[in-house]
């Protein structure tokens, strides 16, 4: 099978190597790709804005499956127009993809599906964000811009002048939208589902580690590492989840006329009370993908084709490496913030050969020099007997590159070292 791989960031450097594995699979294609995608597929300048031109190019290239990698073209209705065309595809449609695309909506259905989240309310201009800040929630205080924001619109406010901030620069142009949220303590935890609208089937749980600094300290970036499986999501935890979360969701979605078809990652916070949802992304998370992909031992692309046709109850159930999965993200100087672009990368070939795995984020080729071409230009990562065993081989790679203008966490996996370190 011909298979279409839309992306170009870590998490389609990922799909990619797993795809390219896969015994169904004849040719892959990528648009547009990366340096590290090249070595897997045939890289093309498709614009997955021009949904005639991507489906031109299916038909002509006798494409039997669409993996949308990237938010943006599921929010534009990319899947909607390709399904129309006949091509099936892996990931959800426009009215599916609000469940990423509006925090509103989403918060919304949890309301009407009784699923247990954050209280909230949604705001459209500065004055109703203050007063909802005054007189519904107090300190500390979640604030979200309602559309995309690459995993950088949240601001988890513990003064009353950071959540003005965050409200401030939200509406400082007309027409913004946001949600103010009860803040949630306990743990974060991800966890990912494979649904064509009516099976679901789970597909791993990983942690990722959003905020820049050591010890999960200063701004949130599009995340700075992750592990998996992340255990604290006990068997327990992780079907009370399903049963109280993902799988209403699913079912809500689909009796309104709006099927989810994809990977629904849930972003879950482990409360006193229970897993709580704190917001779903409508595809694979990144660098979430890069740990699933390296401890997936399944055909990914027949996986994908049952999920997008309907027949995801006809194959086996997600099968996964009991070693655990630790990646660890090397940015650019300046990131989160304004990154340092151009700078060169060598050593990629010398971290392979300490049996890591090296994923391009955000690099280009500038003649015969890989350089940097984004904030999260690489993403390091390594299978371990352990969680801790993962994060030293990962962190022994890294040693091996040489990057001068980048720069990584060094504590990724913290919380669950600690935990393997002082078993109950």
């Amino acid at each position: 099978m011909n298979v279409l791989l839309l992306g170009s960031g870590g998490r389609e450097h990922a799909l990619a190597w797993k795809l390219a594995r896969s015994p169904s699979l004849d040719t892959l294609f990528a648009a547009p790709g990366n340096p590290g995608i090249a070595a897997h597929a045939t890289c093309l300048p498709l614009d997955a804005t021009d949904h005639g031109g991507v489906a031109t190019f299916c038909a002509a290239n006798a494409i039997g499956l669409v993996v949308i990698g990237p938010e943006a073209p599921l929010v534009d209705g990319l899947a909607d127009s390709l399904r129309a065309a006949g091509v099936p595809v892996f990931g959800p449609g426009r009215a599916a993809a609000q469940l990423e695309g509006s925090k509103g909506f989403t918060k919304d259905l949890c309301a009407r599906a009784g699923i247990p989240t954050a209280g909230y309310r949604r705001v459209t201009d500065r004055d109703t964000a203050i007063a909802a800040l005054t007189g519904t929630f107090g300190l500390p205080v979640v604030i979200k811009a309602d559309g995309l924001a690459a995993g950088k619109g949240v601001t988890v406010a513990m003064t009353r002048d950071e959540a003005m901030t965050a409200i401030d620069a939200l509406f400082a142009q007309p027409g913004g939208e946001a949600v103010i949220e009860e803040f949630l303590g306990g743990e974060e935890v991800s966890l990912f589902v494979l649904t064509d609208g009516t099976t679901l089937v789970p597909f791993g749980t990983a942690q990722d580690h959003k905020r820049v600094g050591e010890g999960d300290t200063g701004p949130n970036t599009g995340g700075m590492g992750a592990y998996s499986p992340a255990r604290i999501l006990t068997p327990d935890l992780e079907q009370q989840a399903i049963d109280t979360i993902v799988r209403p969701t699913v079912d809500a979605m689909r009796d309104e006329g709006m099927p989810f078809v994809g990977v629904l990652y849930a972003g879950l916070m482990l409360t006193a009370q229970g897993p709580k949802l704190i917001e779903y992304n409508a595809r694979f998370g990144d660098p979430e993908t890069q740990v699933l992909m390296l401890r997936h031992e399944g055909d990914l692309v027949a996986l994908m084709l049952a999920t997008a046709t309907g027949r995801l109850h006809e194959v086996p159930a997600p099968a996964f490496s009991s070693q655990a999965a630790l990646t660890v993200v090397m940015a650019a100087r300046g990131y989160p913030g304004t990154p340092a672009a151009g700078g060169a990368i060598d050593g990629i070939a010398a971290a392979e050969a300490t049996g890591a795995t090296v994923f391009h984020a955000g690099t280009r080729t500038q003649g015969d020099t890989l350089v940097a071409a984004g904030g999260r230009v690489l993403a390091v990562t390594a299978l371990g007997d352990g969680v801790a065993a993962a994060q030293a081989a990962a962190y022994r790679a890294i040693d091996a590159l040489d990057f001068p203008d980048g720069f990584c966490r060094r504590d990724i996996g913290w919380r669950e070292v600690a935990r393997e370190a002082t078993p109950d």
